[in-house]
């Protein structure tokens, strides 16, 4: 008996030796039509019915120009673009390579001096890496401070629309300064993590001097698969109105308004009008405009209009393949898993909740589905639910979408889930945007995933119909309904030492200060307009 068990596990691991095994792609970027090197073993000696497969799709017979045990050359067939290539005979699957369409990567700076100014990169240190892996990038010309320059990647999304900054219709993305996500920038070396909505491509270096040259770079041990599909451009309009002043001297009134983040799933951010010149086009996803000297029984508005893509986000998340977070983990790890005046993670009854919610789990995505579940069974969602403190929601089991935002994200910080609320509006089929909040949470080698607690509920927030029948969907998925102003707080100082500042909650935008009035202006009464949908492409 033991003979035979012996001689069964001698052939499955025979089985598996012979499996086809994939060492290289050659070359890894190139052309469709061009002729592709796969070198490996166990491939067999002849074709029969063996295949090499671009994302699960088969090349022609008629693209094969030769095979052997260890080499197959092909022609690239014209669909593959950002691929994975693997081969499939009668032993199995093997594992995969990536191939990348030349098409998909930005292009070299043109014109004389492009070079020689412009940033050039020399080496990367290393070319691969997982969503939240430290990457050096060293050079020249890159400039002693960042400034608006930025380091490009990849982006895993479907072609975007072109805009003025790209020179292709694939896009980028890049690392994100809320995360910490750029760790030091010099003249001759930038330090980064690979930013969420990154795929295998290339790297470059963007400065008002121009764009760098690319270098490939693989991303690795994604545990699942991200999407980004379904663009919907809206053009968007907001308004502060400021009345009744009352004042007599010199006086100065600042505001804060929010416009839509730039994110992977947000894209292509285009300033359309402004009726006034701000002060700051961009601190923290905020313009700042300052009023001066306004004058008694005198209207004054500030509007802004924007456009901006938003992509709908889906995700297949192998749970089993997540992996323990690395000791030299993303500064995101430290950041948004503390308490701040936001997100109250540290308080006791929520540390409590936490707790019990995710027992002995020790994985990131399933304590955030417990987390979800646990809420979702002991607070209610009830739009005029108004609380002090999160807390307070908790201990009431009532909360709006506001608190129950901020619940979620405090339980999942308290558990060592780094994770964000998110600020924004949802927009209706009538064009109507209704404020809104809800999750975001971050698994290293993955990136960021979204949960709206509010939809997963059931509930829904005024006319707003959720486009997912299955609402648990919304629970790692996103529609392109959702468009975000802030995620996690907007945090900002005073212009002035003795400004006099005004607070607001149950916007469309997480910030600690709306407004500040210095000098003689002793009152004045200010309107804050909901964000208005002038346009759906």
């Amino acid at each position: 008996m033991l003979v035979g068990m012996a001689a069964v596990f001698i052939s499955l691991a025979k089985a598996r030796t012979e499996r086809p095994v994939v060492e290289s792609v050659d070359p890894a970027i190139g052309e469709p039509g061009a002729m592709l090197r796969v070198q490996g073993r166990h491939f067999g000696s002849e074709r029969g019915e063996g295949r090499v497969e671009f994302d699960g799709a088969a090349a022609t017979s008629s693209s094969y120009l030769s095979w052997s045990d260890v080499l197959i050359e092909l022609r690239v067939p014209l669909y593959a673009e950002s691929s994975l290539v693997r081969v499939v005979n009668v032993k199995g699957r093997s594992n995969a390579r990536m191939f990348m369409s030349r098409a998909l990567l930005p292009s070299s700076p043109a014109g004389s001096g492009a070079q020689t100014l412009g940033p050039t990169i020399e080496s990367l240190s290393a070319d691969a890496g997982a969503i939240g892996s430290a990457l050096s990038i060293r050079g020249l010309n890159f400039g002693t401070n960042r400034g608006d320059s930025a380091v490009l990647f990849t982006w895993m999304g479907e072609a975007a629309v072109p805009l003025q900054s790209e020179e292709t219709g694939r896009g980028y993305t890049s690392p994100q300064d809320a995360s910490g996500e750029y760790e030091s920038w010099s003249d001759k070396e930038i330090r980064v993590r690979v930013p969420d909505g990154a795929m295998t491509g290339g790297v470059a270096v963007r400065t008002d001097k121009g764009t760098s040259q690319v270098r490939y770079f693989q991303v690795t041990d994604m545990p699942g698969t991200k999407a980004y599909r379904g663009r919907r451009t809206y053009a968007l309009s907001s308004f502060v109105t400021i009345s009744r002043v009352n004042s007599s001297g010199p006086n100065t009134l600042s505001l804060w308004m929010p416009f839509p983040a730039d994110t992977p799933s947000q894209r292509g951010l285009k300033t359309l009008n402004r009726t006034t010149e701000p002060l700051l086009a961009d601190y923290r996803g905020l313009s700042a405009y300052r009023l001066v000297d306004l004058q008694p029984n005198r209207l004054v508005s500030v509007g802004q209009d924007h456009l901006i893509q938003v992509y709908g986000i889906e995700t297949d998340v192998k749970v089993d393949a997540i992996k323990p977070v690395p000791s030299n983990a993303p500064r995101l790890y430290a950041t948004f898993v503390e308490a701040d005046s936001l997100v109250p993670s540290d308080d006791p009854a929520i540390r409590a909740f936490a707790k019990k919610a995710a027992g002995k789990e020790r994985n990131q995505y399933r304590i955030a589905s417990a987390a979800l579940a646990a809420l979702s069974q002991a607070v209610r969602f009830d739009a005029g639910a108004v609380s002090v403190k999160p807390a307070d929601a908790l201990a009431a089991a009532r909360a709006d979408s506001w608190d129950m935002a901020l619940l979620y994200a405090a339980i999942l910080r308290a558990s060592g889930v780094p994770a964000l609320p998110v600020a924004g509006v949802v927009v209706d089929d009538s064009r109507r945007a209704w404020n809104h909040a809800w999750v975001e949470f971050y698994v290293y080698g993955f990136g960021w995933i979204p949960v709206d607690p509010v939809f997963v509920s059931g509930a829904t927030v005024g006319d707003f119909i959720p486009p997912f029948p299955d609402r648990s969907r919304y629970f790692g998925n996103m529609d392109d309904r959702h468009i975000a102003f802030s995620r996690g707080l907007a945090k900002v100082d005073r212009m002035a030492p003795d400004g006099r500042t005004v607070g607001a909650a149950r916007r469309y935008s997480f910030q600690n200060i709306f407004e500040e009035a210095g000098g003689d202006l002793p009152s004045y009464t200010s309107f804050w307009s909901d964000v208005e949908i002038t346009g759906v492409y």
